[in-house]
């Protein structure tokens, strides 16, 4: 009976749950009892994901599908999603996944296979569960389209479930993914939005275009952590999109919050190993910000390199460095420079003059941060 098959859940489950030391309390019933009482929410929301599971695979049996099952299983699962439980936010997305494919939960697995996993090939990248089922997909779209209405689903739920999807293949198209996750870009804000920048840039090998669509409004959103995402993000974006990285770069080192500038510029920081000229060609304009953090990146990050490629530093990099400097990176950029004058005297020396030609204390400054790490390189300054 339905009874009984709740008391087995609710057993299988507490003792799942139960602690050790509640099992060798000198009175285990009683204990026991008082921590059902003060868990009963997570027990609650288990016993529930657990019955959807089991309704689920009799309404999804191959052999003697329950109609009554299969509507009490997908009311139930979208009831409980508008909640915006963790626990069916969790387990929901296998649900999800068995009513578009119509197999029984656990009788299959809803691999998240994609790019973003070490191992993974396109060559090899087959599934073998077969095509999604058309009343399946029709259903699971219903479900998504309603959390989708529910304030604490929309923000909980549907976000984690369509980076899921993103990584389904078939799934992601018939369930329009792509048009989901713009939806929601444009909703949200905070956790959710992030998890749209996430999605979108799992979804750039398959969706270019939606992807860039998605990923470029992001860049524009109002939403100040979701930016930041997308500036963090922007590594992994190169892999896929190199152009749209570095278009993206542009516009989020002059954004107004200075963690996405921070952000964006460890991204540029990163060119110099690839693409030194694009680096250098936009490194100077950020040190000409004058942004004492964007400018410390660029010097814990990127100038070892760049002299190592350039000593010579004909576009004046580090003499622009020198100038929009803090303490601290100038004390940084001190050693790189006397490595410089290892290498190139005639850089060291041109430097110099550049330097001392835009302010005589930042060359005062450069001149006895210099002498203090190496005092034998007094003769070597030019004026």
């Amino acid at each position: 009976s339905d009874r009984a098959g709740f008391d087995h859940r609710m057993s299988a489950i507490v003792d799942d749950l139960l602690p050790d030391h509640i099992k060798r309390h000198i009175d285990p019933d009683s204990a026991e009892q008082r921590w059902i009482s003060s868990n009963i929410d997570e027990i609650s929301e288990r016993v529930i994901s657990s019955i959807i599971g089991g309704w689920l695979s009799s309404a999804l049996d191959e052999d003697s599908p329950d109609t009554d099952r299969w509507y009490l299983a997908v009311s139930l699962l979208i009831g409980f999603s508008l909640s915006g439980s963790e626990q069916i936010r969790k387990d929901g997305f296998h649900f999800l996944t068995s009513i578009a494919m119509a197999k029984p939960p656990g009788s299959w697995s809803a691999r998240v296979s994609g790019p973003h996993q070490l191992a993974w090939s396109p060559d090899n990248d087959n599934q073998h569960e077969g095509p999604p089922h058309p009343a399946g997909v029709l259903a699971a779209t219903t479900i998504l389209d309603t959390i989708g209405l529910g304030e604490s689903s929309r923000i909980r739920i549907l976000p984690y479930w369509l980076e899921g999807l993103t990584v389904t293949g078939q799934l992601c198209r018939l369930l329009e993914v792509p048009r989901r996750l713009i939806v929601l870009l444009g909703e949200g804000q905070g956790n959710n939005t992030k998890i749209v920048v996430r999605s979108s840039i799992q979804l750039l090998s398959s969706w270019p275009q939606e992807s860039r669509d998605i990923l470029t409004l992001a860049a524009q959103h109002t939403d100040a952590e979701t930016r930041r995402e997308l500036s963090s993000s922007l590594q992994r974006i190169a892999s896929e999109d190199i152009d749209l990285a570095i278009k993206l770069m542009d516009g989020l080192l002059e954004d107004n919050d200075p963690d996405v500038r921070v952000l964006a510029t460890s991204f540029l920081s990163s060119l110099v190993r690839s693409d030194i000229h694009v680096f250098t060609k936009k490194a100077i304009i950020v040190l000409q910000m004058n942004d004492q953090r964007m400018t410390q990146r660029i010097v814990d990050s990127a100038m070892r390199e760049y002299l190592s490629l350039d000593p010579l530093d004909d576009t004046g990099l580090v003499h622009q460095a020198w100038m929009s400097s803090g303490e601290s990176s100038r004390s940084r950029l001190s050693g790189l420079i006397i490595q410089q004058h290892e290498v190139s005297n005639e850089g060291f020396s041109e430097l110099c003059r550049r330097v001392f030609k835009t302010s005589k204390e930042a060359y005062a400054d450069l001149k006895e941060k210099i002498l203090r790490r190496d005092s034998s390189m007094i003769g070597e300054f030019p004026h």
